[in-house]
């Protein structure tokens, strides 16, 4: 798979992320969520996450995490970086990348991560 096509993925995956998001602002009682969802659809995505960072709605948080990767992943195509670790700048495995071209970490930086995250959990 070429840099255009993992652009493409990531870019019609955030654009599905920030439709199912609008819609559920827009089916929310609450006028002031109604608006900020009218608003989001004029922003471009670095805005659209900032706006919703602020709204802090936790049903959102698994959705503008993802989207928040995915933004990382688009900003790395523009600065030729896509597909470098974030840890340890090797290549990540395209295996990866096919199965979620947002992932940030090779297979190596992502066990070390989990388990440095997993062991920070357990500290008293």
């Amino acid at each position: 798979m070429e840099i255009r096509d993992y652009q493409l993925r990531l870019t019609q995956q955030f654009e599905q992320l920030k439709f199912e998001i609008i819609s559920f602002l827009t089916a929310s009682n609450n006028a002031s969520l109604k608006l900020a969802a009218e608003k989001l659809q004029l922003l471009n995505n670095e805005q659209v996450i900032d706006e919703l960072v602020k709204l802090e709605i936790g049903e959102l948080k698994a959705q503008l995490k993802q989207m928040q990767r995915v933004s990382a992943a688009l900003c790395q195509i523009d600065l030729g970086l896509y597909g470098l670790c974030s840890d340890c700048e090797e290549n990540i495995e395209l295996e990866r990348l096919n199965n979620d071209p947002s992932t940030q970490r090779c297979q190596r930086c992502s066990d070390k991560h989990r388990l440095s995250k997993r062991s920070d959990s357990f500290a008293l």
